[in-house]
C-alpha cells in the first residue's frame, strides 16, 4: 500500500501532491503516552487494516486533550467497528477515506489523517466569489486554464462539493471552501461520494468568453503532473514574495507600510526580532499613516512569534482609528488565529477581508503517531486555546471584500484599494 503524501501548499507541485490537509508547525507537547505497536503488527492485508484501526481506537482518546467534545465515545467505537466489517470489501483507498469521515466527524480540524494519493486530476482549483475555477493544470489540458467549472459528471459543481461535507465536517464554511477543492481533484474520493462511476470524469467548464464546453478528464500519477508556466501572469503585491515568512513595504504615495506575515515561523537568514528592529527604524525615519498587516494566507505555526510586535505595535503611532487596517481570509487559521485575536483585543485595527477559516475557540498544539501496519500518520491535539466567550467558529471582518476571480486575473488587490481609500 502506498504511504501517504503530506505537503504543504506553497507552489503548483507541492500544492499538487497534497491530498487536502493544511500548514502547521508540529509541536511538542502531550497529553498521554503512545502504546507499543508491536502487538499489533500482522501478515494478512485484512488483518493489518483490522489491527490499525483497533490501534487508532485505543491509543486516540489516551493521547488527544478532549476526543469526545463533540461525538460520543460509543458513536466514536460503532463506526470504527463498522468499518472493520467493511475491511474485507474495501479497497485500500476506501478504508483510508473511511477513516478520514470518522476522524472528521470529531469535529478537530487539527485532528485527521494524511490520505494516500497515487492520483489525481492535472488540476489545481480556487473558489473564488464567483465560484470554483481552474488555476493551474497541465501543458496538455491549457484550455482549461482560468475557466470556471460548472459541472462534474452532470452534478453542479458547488453540489458536488457538497457532498464531500463528511471529510470536512469540524470545518466552517471559510475552512471548507479552502480544503474541498483539494478532494475534488482526487478520483476515489468522486468515487466513494457516488460523484463518478470511473476515473475518467466529464466537466463542464466556462472559458473566459463566456462560452461553454464539454471536456473529458484522466488523472494521471502525481509525479507526473508538470504545471503549464503562467509567465504573463500578473503577480499581486500579497503573493510577490513567496518565499519569505514576514516582509514589508513603503508606499510612499499613499504614505502606507504594507507587512506582510505569511507564515507564523522564523526565518533562518533573518530572526522575527531582527526583522522586527529593522521595521520599526524604517516606520520611524520614514513618513506613513497608515500601517497593513496582512495575515490572509497565513496557516499558522508559532504564535507567541509576533507577541512582541504587537505590544510594540499598541504603544505606537499607528494604533489609532484609521490607522491600522489586518487583512484577513479563508487562509487565516491556527496560530494565525490566536495572532488575530491579540490584534483585535490589544489594538484599534479594522480587519477587512473574508472570514477566517481558523476558529478562535480551538483544539491545537498538535502531535502525531502512526498506525502499525500502513504507517498512516495520524494528527491529533494536545491543547483547548479559549480566547473569546462568544460561541463563533470563526473572526468575521469589519469590512467584507472577498477574492473574486476579475481581480485574480488582473493581479489586483480590492482589500488594499478600499484601504486606500480611507480617510
Amino acid at each position: 500500500m502506498k504511504q501517504p503524501v503530506f505537503a504543504m501548499k506553497v507552489c503548483s507541485k507541492i500544492r499538487w501532491l497534497m491530498a487536502g490537509f493544511f500548514v502547521f508547525v508540529l509541536l511538542l507537547a502531550g497529553c498521554g503516552t503512545i502504546s507499543s505497536t508491536n502487538a499489533y503488527l500482522a501478515e494478512d492485508r485484512d488483518s493489518r487494516w483490522v489491527n490499525d484501526i483497533t490501534y487508532l481506537e485505543k491509543t486516540l482518546p489516551r493521547v488527544h486533550k478532549n476526543l469526545y467534545f463533540k461525538i460520543t465515545e460509543e458513536e466514536f467505537t460503532r463506526q470504527l467497528e463498522e468499518l472493520k466489517n467493511k475491511v474485507h470489501d474495501y479497497t485500500d483507498e476506501e478504508i483510508e477515506i473511511a477513516l478520514s469521515v470518522i476522524l472528521a466527524g470529531i469535529g478537530d480540524t487539527h485532528t485527521g489523517l494524511n490520505m494516500g494519493v497515487e492520483s489525481m486530476y492535472p488540476l489545481e482549483l480556487h473558489w473564488f466569489a464567483e465560484g470554483i475555477y481552474i488555476t493551474g493544470t497541465s501543458k496538455e489540458h491549457q484550455e482549461l486554464l482560468n475557466t470556471r467549472i460548472i459541472k462534474v459528471n452532470g452534478i453542479k459543481m458547488e453540489e458536488a462539493a457538497n457532498k464531500l461535507r463528511p471529510l470536512l465536517q469540524g470545518a466552517n464554511e471559510s475552512w471548507f471552501k479552502n480544503q474541498v477543492i483539494y478532494y475534488l481533484t482526487i478520483p476515489g474520493v468522486l468515487k466513494y461520494f457516488g460523484l463518478s462511476e470511473s476515473d475518467e470524469i466529464g466537466l463542464e467548464i466556462e472559458l473566459t468568453d463566456g462560452q461553454k464546453k464539454q471536456v473529458q478528464l484522466k488523472p494521471i500519477n502525481y509525479e507526473e503532473y508538470v504545471p503549464i508556466e503562467q509567465s504573463d501572469k500578473v503577480i499581486p503585491l500579497y503573493r510577490s514574495h513567496p518565499d519569505e515568512n514576514y516582509w514589508y513595504e513603503y508606499l510612499k504615495d499613499e504614505k502606507m507600510i504594507y507587512l506582510n506575515y505569511t507564515r507564523c515561523r522564523e526565518m533562518e537568514n533573518k530572526p522575527f526580532k531582527t526583522f522586527a528592529k529593522e521595521f520599526w527604524d524604517f516606520a520611524k525615519s520614514h513618513e506613513a499613516d497608515k500601517l497593513i498587516i496582512d495575515i490572509r494566507e497565513n496557516g499558522g505555526g508559532s504564535s507567541t512569534i509576533l507577541d512582541s510586535f504587537i505590544k510594540e505595535l499598541k504603544k505606537s503611532k499607528f494604533n489609532e482609528n484609521g490607522k491600522l487596517f489586518v487583512i484577513i481570509g479563508k487562509d487565516t487559521f491556527s496560530s494565525a488565529i490566536l495572532n488575530a485575536i491579540s490584534l483585535k483585543k490589544d489594538t484599534m485595527a479594522w480587519f477587512v477581508g473574508e472570514a477566517t477559516g481558523g476558529e478562535p475557540n480551538h483544539y491545537g498544539e498538535v502531535k502525531k503517531f502512526e498506525l502499525p501496519n500502513s504507517k498512516i500518520p495520524i494528527r491529533y491535539s494536545t491543547k483547548y486555546f479559549h480566547w473569546l466567550d462568544q460561541d463563533v467558529n470563526t473572526i468575521e471582518p469589519d469590512v467584507v471584500i472577498e477574492e473574486t476571480f476579475a481581480s485574480y486575473r488582473e493581479g489586483t488587490a480590492p482589500v488594499l484599494e478600499w484601504i486606500k481609500k480611507q480617510n
